[in-house]
């Protein structure tokens, strides 16, 4: 195995992936100890409180903490999805990702309007009565 940048654990397209799984462990350990903090925090959705919708993730943060506590998700249709992606997909996308010299996948174009897609559908689903 080479030394060059692709195999080098300090790949600048690695860096913004641990910054991101770093700071989804930090917000899974604080809603696990203290969800309380979070929880009443007082912030509000600008987008529901401009449009009246009910953005992609309204309702997330409460249905993580139910989840980290043993409770079923109550506020939000896709939030059980988004915990199963944060949780354990994105983790080990990016492992395979690393691995396989494919870390670029994420800045793709296939990559970007697969997000884009996926957050309308959930914009939509967040907002069946």
């Amino acid at each position: 195995m080479s030394g060059g940048p692709i195999h080098h654990p300090r790949n600048p397209e690695l860096r913004p992936h641990l910054l991101a799984l770093a700071g989804i462990a930090a917000a899974t350990l604080l809603l696990a100890l203290w969800p309380q903090i979070v929880l009443h925090a007082g912030y509000a959705c600008q987008l529901q409180a401009l449009l009246g919708l009910r953005c992609p993730f309204c309702g997330m943060t409460r249905d993580f903490a139910a989840m980290l506590h043993g409770h079923a998700p109550t506020q939000n249709p896709c939030s059980r999805a988004a915990a199963a992606v944060v949780w354990l997909l994105y983790p080990a996308a990016v492992l395979a990702a690393w691995r396989t010299h494919r870390l670029s996948w994420f800045s793709s174009r296939a990559a970007r309007c697969a997000v884009v897609v996926t957050l309308v559908v959930m914009l939509v689903l967040n907002n069946q009565y």
